[in-house]
């Protein structure tokens, strides 16, 4: 069995919904499913406060790292905190081959669901076959095994959770994630704050799946706002090069992730994003985060076994595997095998430039549309938020 070592990440506000994190994570470095329990975190003194309760249990070993520097909006910040912050942590686990457990002290997990992942990681995460179930050769893996994340997205390509993950130290090495000016500009825009989550996933398959590079190079023209969000899905799902994207991080999903939040109250996240203007000292007023709130309606609302109802929802939030894995194992009422096969090929030999035509024209279509909802151009500068939509 491979050694698991926990990296606790982060800080919370609350040192009661901090003692309920660690809680399940004690138990099981008790039972012998974890060898160690790490805290790293910064040495800033303004958090010591945060960290007494964590180092009271004595159970942690605590590692604190010099905070950097970093200049920007709180998304550009924030992302560059969470990949060096990642980085620290996984320098305290010595061997490449052991399983690493990342979560965070705002993060309550089922201490058996927990278990469940560690025990039979060898299983769930094991790695796929790169020849299809339907005989398409797909590019080579970029993980070793697959990693386990709790959520991820079937219409917002590479939107996946980055707060709670388990895999091989090998493969969580690569979310590492080199970040280039254009990614920093891209956090400056108001809107496109879920580029943190995906620009850390993406990066690591764009050789493998160049196609995705436009992607990240046009992701303000996926910002994050409901209602142009609803009428923008009516466009993109209407271009052949868009669908491309989505069978081809389907596939991703289905070879390289191993996607389950579990049953309701498996997991509890308390993200600051939705307590902003919350009590801390009162960790029963916390409000969960999204999906984990209302697991069950995401779980229902997916409909495996139909390709097309789960990418036409605003978000597409898949809970656990079973959208994708129908997708590619089963035959599907809404979506002919034939066209399938022909999007999974050209997919995986994009490197060959077979789509730059369409590419184009998706993206050209998709900026026209942009400039009709908000009445202005996209923009670089990294101040910028859309005007008011003027389509109402």
């Amino acid at each position: 069995m491979r050694p698991t070592d926990v990296l606790i990440t982060g800080f919370c506000k609350a040192p009661q919904l901090a003692l309920q994190a660690i809680a399940p994570l004690r138990r099981l470095k008790r039972q012998g499913h974890v060898r160690n329990l790490h805290y790293v975190t910064w040495d800033s003194p303004e958090l010591d406060p945060h960290i007494v309760p964590v180092a009271d249990t004595g159970e942690i070993v605590i590692t604190r790292v010099p905070q950097p520097e970093v200049q920007g909006n709180g998304n550009q910040r924030g992302v560059v905190y969470q990949v060096r912050n990642l980085e620290a942590a996984l320098a305290v686990v010595p061997e490449d081959d052991a399983l690493v457990l990342k979560t965070r002290l705002d993060f309550v997990a089922d201490t058996d669901f927990l278990r469940s992942k560690i025990a039979n990681f060898d299983r769930l995460c094991a790695p796929v076959s790169t020849t299809a179930p339907n005989g398409i050769e797909m590019p080579a893996p970029v993980l070793g095994n697959k990693i386990w994340i709790p959520w991820a997205d079937s219409n917002q390509p590479f939107f996946l959770e980055d707060a709670l993950f388990l895999g091989v130290k090998r493969d969580i090495q690569k979310l590492v994630t080199p970040l280039t000016q254009a990614d920093h500009a891209m956090l400056g825009i108001a809107e496109c704050g879920s580029y943190a989550h995906t620009v850390r996933f993406a990066k690591i398959f764009l050789e493998r799946w160049p196609l995705f590079r436009g992607y990240l190079s046009h992701y303000d023209l996926f910002v994050n706002d409901f209602s142009y969000r609803t009428r923008l899905l009516s466009v993109a799902l209407d271009d052949g090069f868009f669908w491309h994207l989505l069978i081809a991080h389907a596939w991703i999903l289905y070879s390289q992730f191993h996607v389950d939040s579990g049953e309701p109250g498996d997991l509890r996240f308390y993200a600051n994003t939705v307590n902003k203007a919350a009590d801390w000292s009162r960790p029963e007023t916390l409000k969960l985060a999204n999906p984990y709130d209302h697991l069950a309606n995401w779980r229902g609302d997916t409909r495996p076994g139909e390709a097309i109802h789960s990418v036409r929802r605003t978000y597409g939030r898949l809970v656990d595997d079973a959208w994708q894995i129908a997708l590619f194992t089963q035959t599907l009422p809404d979506f002919p095998a034939d066209m399938l096969a022909a999007l999974m090929a050209n997919a995986a030999a994009s490197q060959d430039g077979r789509l730059a035509g369409i590419e184009r024209d998706c993206y050209a279509a998709l900026d026209k549309f942009y400039r009709g909802y908000w009445g202005r151009p996209r923009s670089s500068c990294s101040e910028h938020r859309p005007a008011s939509p003027v389509h109402a």
